[in-house]
């Protein structure tokens, strides 16, 4: 699916959180992520919050998704059910600090997997579709975090 070029970062980000979605799923064992420790997989999720998914986070929260809101009333409840995921995912990382990581690390690949491609297939797709050249005013202000 070809992207409008000033979300495609975001699209990079997501290909990377995908790969991390699969890594710490219960079972995954195709990596060296998934073949690592309990223990390493959580120092590595917490790094990845920090490091990319926050500011990525910050990108839709705060360019985006600003820029896409008020224009339709279908999208708007598309971006608040996105942002309410964004703190699901935040809360669920402050679990996998403190409790059952193992269980967390599964729970937390499945909800990454599910928000990353409803806002690739869905939501990106639905801003594209009503911005559309609306989105140049956003030019340069994201930037994929690898």
């Amino acid at each position: 699916m070809k992207r409008h070029k000033t979300i495609i970062p975001l699209s990079h980000d997501h290909h990377v959180i995908l790969k991390l979605a699969q890594e710490i799923k219960r079972n995954f064992i195709k990596t060296v992520l998934g073949k690592s420790s309990i223990e390493n997989k959580v120092k590595h999720v917490i790094s990845t919050f920090k490091k990319e998914l926050l500011p990525h986070f910050n990108h839709e929260e705060n360019i985006l998704f600003p820029l896409a809101k008020g224009k339709d009333a279908e999208l708007d409840r598309m971006i608040d059910e996105i942002i309410e995921e964004h703190d699901k995912i935040g809360r669920l990382v402050s679990k996998i600090e403190v409790g059952d990581k193992e269980q967390n690390l599964d729970d937390l690949g499945f909800l990454l997997e599910s928000h990353i491609r409803k806002e690739e297939r869905i939501v990106f797709s639905k801003i594209e579709e009503i911005l559309g050249d609306e989105l140049n005013i956003i030019e340069g202000q994201i930037y994929a975090k690898r």
